[in-house]
């Protein structure tokens, strides 16, 4: 359909701009769903005076609204005219959708001299007009278009000034979205303060705020509501020297002294410090970077410089403090992983402060340009080395390095995938193809003793040998390029068919049912031993509780009676307390698995349950042992072990 010239160009006034264009002045209007503090609040059914973290649906221009109104009354307070402005009262009437703000200091009831009009009649009734446009002075209030409260206005059916100087008693009522205004009424009164009485245009804003009960009745949704009260929460803790009502009570029961008891409403425990014009808390996070911030009293929802510049000064300050304290190097922590750990709460007081829109929720005033400043204290930031934030941030580079160095060992999956374990070198695997649960692989100390085995084995298909060659790289403490590059450890995951990273949930993942460590019986072989058990218990702790971890205990000693028959003994105490009952034998010391003859394996191997140990779970005293004798940090203890000295004793 074409258009005329006419319905295609228009030219609007402020309000009509205003009210066809409410994003540009005072945010979205349509119903928002988010994550936000509340409190007590009636659609969660929280009523404890505390603020919580809910899922809550509201209109962000209402709020805005409102907050025109209540801003002013603020601002007001921390002039030199309005030094007698003590107390804030709010009432909403949710049954008739009424919202009343009212406080005891006034605004002058006098008449401009320029434009033949009350002051409180430019305040409210429009656009563009107000104390904001001296750029000369020095303000700390929130406003600078001077067009708050009259935006406030335009979205109202009725909005009604009631004002006193202590002189005289102004009273305005406009109706209409500002349209139609009465002739100000103007009495001697001895009264000082200033009420604004407002019915939101409902109609215009969205059904969402609140439901049309009856006429011109609206009740305000819970949601709506939440908010609001919220923000009269905000405004008694930024400002302690107000008293603030809500609703004819006390918000919060008290006075809130500082921006700390503010802060002590939220569900964390903080550090908290203050000057004049900044108050900072800081408290841990669990789930990345918060912040709770004002400026000024207006809370910046998306912070802006004034949080930025409080945030950087805290994270330089702990990447200090673990550099030197935990010997952190800066270039292995971003100032982005130690934000994720915290939360702020800032309340700043700054000169002339610039926003990038009407709503005010990004601060863009340059640091250098606030007039008023703020840096941790030596005391703060000591208070936060003691706390929870740290001990957060240390437990997550532990487990980021332990998860990095997860990344990296499981390289070495890729190439056990890749390669052939038939061509690694002194490894004799088992015949069987297809009962590969039923095979053993035999570690051996040595390359004698796993020939020795494959001799032994004779057709039986499921017995497999690989020799290890020396001791075992000890794993703990150790660097992860070591790991990566050690080619003993590599074979051993390839013959078997483990991968780091990867749990064992049965045998059938496996290329072997068993696997069994055999070393000589000598210290030499318990330390191989060890440090196996070392590398199969921190990688895979599982193959315990599966039944997959054995050793095989060689007899030490051999006594052969008159009778040809033979008894074995384990170890040199078992043999000496049997010899003592002076029975004639011959006796045949085996001092390792090389000295076995074939006959003497095949034997072996035969009755080989008579020797396997079954390793069924790694107990706290056996990983106690384990880092007692491979932690590099318990070098002392294990002095003191190898001395002799009962250790565990100290535990007892």
């Amino acid at each position: 359909m074409n258009k005329s010239i006419e319905e295609k160009y228009r030219k609007l006034t402020d309000v009509e701009h205003v009210l066809i264009r409410p994003g540009r002045y005072i945010g979205s209007i349509g119903q928002h769903t988010a994550e936000t503090w509340t409190y007590e609040n009636a659609e969660a059914q929280i009523f404890d005076k505390k603020m919580h973290r809910v899922s809550l649906t509201w209109n962000p221009g209402f709020i805005k609204l409102f907050d025109e109104v209540i801003s002013n009354s603020v601002d007001h307070s921390k002039r030199s005219e309005g030094k007698n402005l003590t107390m804030i009262k709010v009432n909403v009437d949710l049954d008739i959708g009424v919202i009343t703000i009212e406080d005891n200091g006034g605004i002058p009831v006098v008449i401009h001299k320029d434009y033949n009009e009350y002051v409180p009649t430019m305040i409210f009734g429009y656009l563009r007009s107000g104390s904001n446009f001296d750029d000369t002075e020095d303000s700390t209030g929130t406003g600078q278009n001077g067009e708050g409260a009259s935006l406030t206005n335009i979205f109202s059916n009725q909005f009604t000034v009631e004002t006193g100087d202590g002189k005289n008693k102004f009273v305005q009522i406009w109706t209409k979205n500002m349209m139609q205004a009465s002739q100000p009424k103007v009495t001697a009164s001895k009264w000082s303060g200033t009420k604004v009485t407002f019915k939101p245009d409902y109609a215009h804003l969205g059904n969402d705020i609140a439901i049309n009960t009856d006429g011109d009745n609206w009740r305000i949704s819970d949601g709506n509501f939440a908010k609001l009260q919220k923000r009269v929460v905000d405004v008694a803790g930024c400002n302690p020297h107000l008293k603030i009502y809500f609703r004819n009570e006390l918000v919060s029961g008290k006075v809130f002294k500082s921006f700390k008891d503010y802060v002590d409403l939220y569900p964390v425990e903080v550090e908290y410090d203050e000057n004049e014009h900044w108050q900072v808390a800081v408290g841990r996070s669990d789930d990345g970077f918060k912040h709770v911030s004002f400026t000024n009293t207006t809370e910046t929802v998306q912070g802006g410089t004034g949080v930025y510049y409080v945030k950087s000064q805290v994270i330089a300050k702990i990447r200090e403090f673990l550099e030197k304290k935990h010997k952190i190097k800066k270039d292995e922590l971003k100032p982005s992983e130690i934000e994720n750990h915290i939360q702020i709460f800032v309340n700043s007081t700054i000169v002339n402060p610039r926003y990038d829109s009407q709503t005010k929720e990004n601060l863009t005033t340059e640091p250098r340009d606030f007039k008023t400043s703020w840096s941790p204290s030596e005391k703060f930031i000591q208070r936060i080395a003691k706390s929870d934030i740290i001990k957060n941030i240390l437990l997550w580079i532990e487990t980021k390095e332990k998860m990095a160095e997860l990344a990296a060992l499981k390289e070495l999956n890729k190439a056990v995938d890749r390669e052939d374990p038939r061509r690694v070198d002194k490894f004799s695997d088992a015949l069987s193809q297809h009962e590969r649960h039923k095979c053993e692989l035999y570690l051996t100390e040595g390359d004698s003793a796993r020939k020795s085995i494959q001799e032994a084995r004779g057709k039986n298909p499921y017995i497999a040998s690989f020799a290890l060659k020396g001791k075992l790289l000890n794993i703990t403490d150790c660097e992860t390029a070591d790991i990566l590059g050690n080619k003993e450890i590599k074979n051993i995951m390839l013959v078997t068919g483990l991968k780091i990273g990867v749990k064992v949930k049965s045998v059938q993942q496996l290329r072997f049912g068993r696997i069994v460590i055999m070393s000589d019986q000598d210290l030499d072989g318990f330390h191989i031993t060890s440090l196996l058990h070392n590398f199969f218990g921190h990688f895979w702790p599982e193959l315990y509780e599966l039944g997959i971890i054995y050793r095989i205990n060689t007899p030490l000693v051999i006594a052969i009676l008159k009778d040809k028959s033979e008894l074995e003994f384990l170890t040199d105490d078992d043999y000496e307390q049997w010899s003592k009952k002076g029975i004639k034998h011959e006796a045949e010391r085996y001092k390792g698995l090389g000295t076995f003859e074939t006959p003497r394996f095949q034997k072996i191997l035969e009755q080989r349950q008579r020797y396997l140990v079954r390793f069924s779970s790694l107990s706290e005293a056996s990983q106690e042992s384990l880092g007692l004798a491979f932690k590099g940090s318990r070098a002392d203890d294990r002095k003191d072990w190898l001395a002799g000295i009962n250790y565990f004793h100290k535990f007892e």
